[in-house]
């Protein structure tokens, strides 16, 4: 049946330029339509989503091309902000729109309108981090050297490979005090291992004193934990770090403290008034009481950790001002760092934030701590503005995570296709070659124990007796070697998990919290992890190079990336079928180093190809499946 209406948003032959834009840019578009239509004119709808008017601009007939009426127009500069459009067709029975259908354009009264992100010129992200990897490293768990101090109110294992504590204390509270002894000086030991996984920075789960062994409730910004080491140790390891090329982003945790800290001192363990015991405290200011001093905001409800007000001048100047704390660790040896809960973080906090770390160096990274599309994203009743060039260079890439993970359980390849060209084509490039994509992290069950596709038990008892039989870690295992290989070559930073690279399975916290197994690691997925890890670092076209969908259905999906260093292309068959696509010239088997003109990918497995010239390709960097 013929379609009425044409219309790829990514494809450069019906929208130049693709994906975001900077402001001063003028987009073209083209439609083609059906001469059935009765065309008499058709017009852009353009939606500035900050004020919601509407601003209309005519396509003009140029010709035509298989049967199809073509219409081109301008879509002017725009400033920086999220913009919606739409088209209007005035025909000679009347007046209908097009809007978007998933990769469609479709004929309708309501349209579904395209994004459109536009963001300032002089919105830069560092180029160190375009074509690393990222380590997230849970403090405490990941290895311990020398002596670590013993605190009294806590409990310490003395068996390093034994499960973390959790069970409720007698009051039924959930206190997070069993510590295993990792330290700073443990990761400083262990720098030579993470180089040779290919690691080029470290995101450390945070460091400042704190009561918890996760340190979420901080007590004191400007003091590393005791049990973690001293400012000294943390200089010592950024230091040692940089002889192996790796660099070091720390944990900011801004929206909220400990309820036992300098700032607020419930317990009264400080000698300086906190917020909790006067309302004369420097600190009362920074938090919401609804009825002192028993009742006030917290985060999420947990009584221990207070919600800062971040819009109190005082606390911004705390933590950016240029004695504050945000430069005084990049002067320290950090560079940069992620923020937690990035959404409960008021726009100008950001944005005060990240002039102070670009003040202090230049080329820091910032990243936030957001679930969902970061480009459009509403939170609380607001749009947030992210990606417009004064506030994050990255964020954590849950969506892509969620649709991995949905292909290689239920073989789902469009949906990994559509994320990743959403991806694409909302959020700006400086920030997608920063994404930090991550198959598991501290918030999320182990990538191996949600790949095996066992149900998780939901009760912290039952998650204490649960692990894998043989055959089903088996299954898992080759479902996370493959899903190592999308995530090392797809755009963005991949991060690992410390443990993932060796196994390690658990559910939610604190069962994906345990130690790092060292001496029992599963050899084999180690080995993977590093052959990964040295092929990325071998590869420049990783670090900017575009992205296009080959191949995304019935459980195969294989993609491309390029930029003039060169073409690579990757894929993952989860089929019963052999896969081959020719290829115009001699590629490399990166797997088996040898030369192929035919890409292959045999049933239920991966593959990896490269050529050190660009591919010629169809228009456009996505490739739709008509």
């Amino acid at each position: 049946m013929e379609k009425q209406i044409i219309f790829y948003s990514r494809q450069s032959a019906f929208r130049h330029p693709l994906g975001a834009v900077e402001e001063g840019q003028e987009i073209s578009v083209q439609l083609r339509l059906s001469r059935r239509l009765g065309v008499i004119s058709v017009n852009t709808i353009l939606c500035d989503d900050a004020n919601g008017t509407r601003t209309v601009y005519p396509l003009y007939w140029i010709g035509m091309k298989d049967e199809y009426d073509c219409y081109q127009g301008k879509i002017p500069a725009q400033a920086a902000g999220l913009y919606w459009y739409f088209f209007q067709i005035n025909g000679v029975s009347g007046k209908i729109y097009a809007g978007r259908q998933g990769r469609e354009a479709v004929l309708t009264t309501d349209p579904a309108a395209w994004q459109l992100s536009v963001y300032r010129a002089e919105y830069k992200t560092p180029n160190w981090i375009k074509g690393g990897l990222f380590y997230h490293i849970f403090v405490d768990r990941f290895n311990r050297a020398g002596d670590t101090p013993i605190r009294r109110d806590v409990r310490m294992h003395t068996d390093w490979y034994e499960r973390p504590d959790y069970l409720p204390d007698a009051q039924g509270e959930i206190k997070n005090q069993d510590f295993f002894g990792g330290n700073l000086a443990g990761i400083a030991a262990k720098l030579r291992y993470l180089s040779s996984l290919g690691v080029t920075c470290l995101y450390l789960s945070p460091i400042f004193e704190a009561n918890s062994n996760h340190k979420y409730d901080t007590a004191d910004y400007l003091h590393i934990d005791p049990m973690f080491g001293n400012q000294e140790d943390f200089e010592k390891l950024c230091e040692k770090a940089k002889m192996y090329g790796i660099r070091i982003i720390l944990d900011g945790v801004f929206n909220h403290t400990g309820s036992d800290s300098i700032y607020f001192n419930k317990n009264a363990r400080y000698p300086e008034i906190g917020a909790y015991q006067s309302k004369d405290s420097r600190y009362y200011p920074w938090y919401c009481f609804t009825k002192y001093p028993e009742e006030y905001e917290s985060w999420w409800g947990i009584k221990t950790l207070p919600q800062i007000n971040e819009n109190n001048e005082d606390y911004q100047s705390f933590i950016c001002a240029k004695q504050g704390v945000v430069r005084k660790w990049l002067k320290a040896g950090a560079s940069g760092w992620r923020l937690d809960v990035a959404d409960e973080l008021p726009d100008i906090f950001i944005e005060k934030l990240r002039k102070a770390t670009h003040e202090q160096k230049e080329d820091s990274l910032l990243i936030g701590e957001v679930w969902e599309d970061a480009s459009n994203k509403i939170a609380y009743g607001r749009r947030r503005h992210y990606f417009e060039g004064e506030q994050l260079d990255g964020v954590m890439n849950y969506p892509l995570r969620s649709a991995l993970l949905n292909f290689l359980l239920y073989h789902n390849a469009q949906d990994l296709a559509e994320t990743l060209e959403n991806i694409c084509e909302n959020y700006p490039k400086p920030a997608i070659h920063c994404l930090m994509n991550g198959l598991g992290t501290h918030d999320t069950p182990r990538v191996l124990t949600v790949l095996s596709g066992q149900e998780i038990p939901k009760s912290r008892e039952g998650q204490a007796e649960f692990y894998l039989n043989q055959q089903q870690y088996a299954k898992a295992e080759t479902l996370l070697r493959h899903a190592a290989l999308l995530q090392m070559f797809l755009p963005g930073v991949p991060c690992i998990y410390y443990g993932d690279e060796a196994g390690m399975q658990g559910g939610s916290d604190p069962f994906n919290r345990a130690c790092y197994p060292w001496k029992r690691e599963n050899a084999k997925l180690l080995l993977w992890y590093k052959k990964l890890g040295k092929l990325r670092k071998e590869l420049p076209v990783l670090k900017q190079g575009d992205y296009r969908t080959i191949i995304a259905k019935d459980g195969c999906f294989v993609f491309e990336r390029q930029n003039h260093y060169g073409t690579l292309l990757a894929g993952v068959n989860l089929s019963d079928k052999e896969i081959i696509l020719p290829l115009e010239r001699y590629f490399e088997n990166l797997l088996t180093g040898k030369p192929k003109k035919e890409f292959v990918l045999k049933p239920n497995n991966s593959a990896i190809y490269y050529s050190k010239l660009p591919q010629n390709h169809i228009d456009g960097f996505f490739m739709m499946e008509k």
